[in-house]
């Protein structure tokens, strides 16, 4: 079985673990617009190069910028065009989205695992809103809410149906669902996003979330407590991945705020919901 407090230490493992061999294969271009949109001199064009060389992945980035899921004010019509309007930042979040949501895609038509999916969009845009009152980079704020669970989303579309089995079982027993991923694969999906968060080489931030986003972190408030924060308040708005399961309330979540953002924080929790819902139905 995996060390997981081992691997947390480096946020990864060095060795593949049995249950992440042979994954089916992740979008070569968003892996790549991630680790180029790493860097510190990144220029246009590059980007758009990159978006361009994969017309079909381009066309679905276009249509997906103009849909309500990022309430844009202007059409976007062009790949270039899409990255002078909403700059690199925002054209790296909804190419990644587009990015999971094509590779998860297969899975969804099980209606557990379709709920990860909403899972991780909630707590992406959950995390947006977080970030303009913590005063966070409010993209970075929604790849790390959306990256958290790639590991749960990358068990689930390579084990649909031992996954949604696991999912099931959890929920009527109150099985404690990491503990049961690491019964059944050998590693729970916290070990498995900080697994494919370093092989692709992406941010050392989003690595973290991926590996720590369940534990209380220690030093000063930065992404990875947002991003567990903004996990808690998808599951207590009710997106959770068990939705049978006792959650925490939305304002207990919100007291893992600090104080001097919490007053900045002003969403209600049933129209944070309906705001959410909407975003989420725009995508099918």
């Amino acid at each position: 079985m995996i060390d997981v407090e081992a691997r947390r230490g480096n946020c990864g493992v060095q060795s593949t673990p049995w249950a992440m061999d042979s994954l089916p294969p992740f979008p070569v271009v968003a892996t790549r617009l991630m680790q180029v949109l790493s860097k510190t001199d990144v220029h246009i064009t590059e980007v758009g190069r990159i978006v361009a060389a994969e017309p079909v992945f381009a066309s679905r980035v276009l249509q997906m910028a103009n849909s309500p899921l990022f309430s844009m004010e202007r059409q976007v019509k062009t790949i270039s065009h899409a990255i002078v309007l909403l700059g690199l930042d925002r054209v790296r979040t909804i190419a990644m989205t587009r990015a999971i949501g094509d590779f998860v895609s297969p899975a969804l038509r099980v209606k557990a695992l379709r709920v990860c999916w909403e899972n991780s969009l909630a707590g992406a845009i959950v995390a947006e809103r977080l970030a303009r009152a913590c005063r966070m980079d409010t993209d970075a704020a929604y790849l790390a809410g959306l990256l958290r669970d790639i590991g749960r989303l990358t068990l689930l579309v390579k084990y649909p149906e031992p996954y949604a089995n696991l999912l099931a079982v959890s929920a009527e027993h109150e099985f404690d669902l990491m503990a049961t991923e690491r019964e059944l694969f050998d590693i729970d999906h916290c070990a498995a996003g900080a697994w494919l968060t370093e092989k692709m080489a992406l941010p050392q931030e989003l690595c973290e979330v991926a590996a720590r986003h369940h534990e209380v972190p220690a030093g000063p408030f930065r992404m990875v407590h947002l991003a567990r924060v903004a996990d808690r308040m998808a599951d207590a708005l009710g997106f959770a991945v068990l939705p049978g399961v006792p959650h925490p309330a939305f304002e207990e979540t919100a007291e893992e705020i600090p104080g001097n953002f919490r007053a900045r924080f002003e969403d209600e929790p049933e129209e944070l919901k309906q705001h959410i819902q909407e975003k989420i139905a725009a995508w099918h």
